[in-house]
């Protein structure tokens, strides 16, 4: 090779970035400096074949721009981090991975080359659209010198590559990139100990860990950092950031122990630096609403048909206008769903769209339901009730509507409070109809919640069945099945039918594979007559829900026996 780096550090850094061992048998010839024909010949591929791989190897580099420069900056960054190693390894630990631990920004730095440290950020060597977003991003963060960007909304919608995107993309702008992580809630203080040591001399190492009794309180890591923030251009990303707030409470309120992070974000929300910090997050910290302004601004990712079709086509799927508009409103933005449908009409149907959107209402792969799962049992439990009536209506429901029906004991100020909640963690949007502000679940949202509303409903109806009495009986008493929820034609009020029909469905299929129907029938209309002399306080919606149950299983009943 005509560069002094030992192949060896080569193949481990290569694998660090994910390069693959094809990718890395080609760069290590160009790097040898052969021409793209003459490894083409030597490797019995075609030139757009290496040209392609080492393109990969550039991307996972976060390498940028056109021609012969990418290998040259590669060499570069392999040069200096070998330099950079060698400087260190007679002062910190070596092990798997450790190059991107060691300290990387230092006086004295002898190169004063920009550094980046990716720690497990994704790679995004495929990427789609988002240009309006990047370009407003990149605004923010480079040209008005935002001091905090918030990335929000619900998993699956694209934000963390995005986030990646950006950093590529503005990484020549500031002396030093840093991405991480918080899905494993590091606590406060370990997470500024790791951010100060990238900054420290290994030589003058300048926080006393070794000493329980010289330790740097949290206040004084805090300033620290913020110090070092002032001295170096930093681009900080921190991912997942939900991990850190309290869950089954009101959203953005953090979990006890991690208050560290709601100071540290107030702390470079208000002082002057010329760094930036980007927090991807499915929920809103409390404090960003009240620090809003010129240097601290959020952005929600918006539902792009550029993507979905980017998505389509690279799986060899090609839809009609009417069909990207069926998929954009029952997937909404989440381009999780949309690859995961994407795969499963190449797979299952064909290719073929139209199929799968005839023979499927709306889609949910296990893998979707699970971060459905979590982003729900996060909700406060009247959150949860709140959702449940948004469901089961199955339209914007207005705020009057809700108070009329909702019999959880909220004020009309915890019901607000309850419903900012909700859109801090990106489940509901607000609609202004012209006359009234509506409220309205996430497609994908709206479908999960019926699912699992269905479920306890039908459960619920089974304990009823089995014991003969009330007492099991909870959501039967707090939500309505069907509700009225908008003036139709002649002025007659509609009534939402889907939640009804979804737990019908199932308790049908499963009284007629058990033991028949009339048993069961006869059992819940003892129940329900049993509850005619009691108060709405005591039974709540359960005589009217059991009633409609009852004749839409009658009515299925009779048709069979017909």
């Amino acid at each position: 090779m005509t560069t002094p780096i030992p192949q060896n550090f080569v193949q481990t850094i290569a694998k660090q970035r994910g390069v693959t061992d094809a990718e890395l048998e080609t760069v290590f010839m160009a790097l040898d400096g052969q021409s793209t024909a003459a490894i083409a010949t030597k490797l019995g591929i075609s030139d757009i074949a290496v040209r392609k791989r080492l393109g990969e190897v550039y991307k996972k580099f976060q390498i940028g721009g056109n021609g012969p420069g990418k290998l040259s900056e590669l060499k570069h960054q392999l040069l200096f981090s070998y330099h950079t190693e060698q400087g260190a390894r007679d002062f910190s630990p070596r092990g798997k991975g450790s190059l991107f631990k060691m300290p990387i920004l230092s006086e004295g730095n002898a190169y004063g080359h920009r550094q980046q440290d990716w720690g497990q950020a994704p790679d995004v060597s495929v990427f789609y659209g988002r240009t309006e977003e990047l370009t407003t991003l990149k605004q923010w963060i480079v040209s008005d010198n935002c001091r905090l960007v918030a990335l929000l909304g619900l998993a699956g919608s694209g934000k963390t590559t995005l986030s990646v995107q950006l950093a590529s993309q503005v990484q020549n702008e500031f002396d030093l990139v840093i991405w991480r992580s918080l899905r494993s809630a590091p606590t406060p203080s370990d997470f500024l100990t790791n951010l100060i040591e990238l900054f420290s001399n290994p030589l003058k190492p300048d926080l006393p860990l070794a000493d329980p009794s010289k330790r740097i309180d949290l206040n004084g890591k805090i300033s620290r950092l913020v110090e070092e923030l002032r001295k170096h251009r930093c681009l900080v990303i921190l991912d997942d950031f939900e991990a850190v707030l309290r869950p089954e409470e009101l959203a953005g309120h953090y979990r006890e122990g991690y208050e560290g992070y709601r100071d540290l974000i107030v702390r470079l929300c208000e002082v002057n630096h010329n760094s930036c910090l980007v927090l991807v997050s499915a929920e809103e910290p409390t404090e960003l609403t009240l620090l809003a302004g010129e240097k601290v601004r959020s952005l929600k990712p918006a539902i792009s048909e550029e993507i979905a079709r980017e998505i389509f086509q690279e799986k060899g799927l090609s839809t009609q206008a009417q069909d990207w508009e069926i998929l954009l409103a029952r997937y909404g933005g989440n381009l999780l769903a949309l690859k995961i449908v994407a795969i499963t009409i190449h797979e299952f149907f064909e290719g073929n769209v139209l199929k799968f959107l005839e023979a499927t209402a709306l889609f949910i792969e296990e893998h979707i339901s699970n971060l459905l799962a979590q982003q729900f049992d996060r909700m406060s439990s009247s959150e949860q009730e709140i959702a449940y009536w948004i469901a089961i209506a199955q339209s914007p429901i207005s705020l009057a509507t809700l108070r009329e029906q909702i019999l959880v004991n909220l004020s009309l100020s915890d019901l607000l409070k309850n419903l900012d909640s909700l859109g801090r963690r990106s489940v509901i949007e607000k609609i202004n109809d012209g006359t009234e502000t509506v409220f309205m679940l996430q497609p994908l949202i709206v479908q999960y919640v019926s699912d699992r509303l269905g479920e306890q409903i039908r459960a619920e109806v089974l304990e009823t069945v089995k014991t003969q009495g009330i007492e099991r009986m909870r959501l039967l008493k707090t939500h309505s099945l069907s509700i009225s929820i908008a003036k139709g034609k002649g002025g007659k009020e509609e009534r939402s039918r889907s939640i009804l029909e979804l737990v019908k469905n199932r308790l049908q299929v499963l009284f007629a594979k058990t033991r028949g129907f009339e048993e069961p029938l006869n059992i819940l209309t003892k129940v329900a007559s049993d509850m005619e002399d009691k108060s709405i306080l005591e039974v709540g919606y359960a005589r009217e829900n059991l009633a409609q149950i009852i004749a839409e299983i009658q009515c299925y009943s009779n048709r069979q026996d017909g």
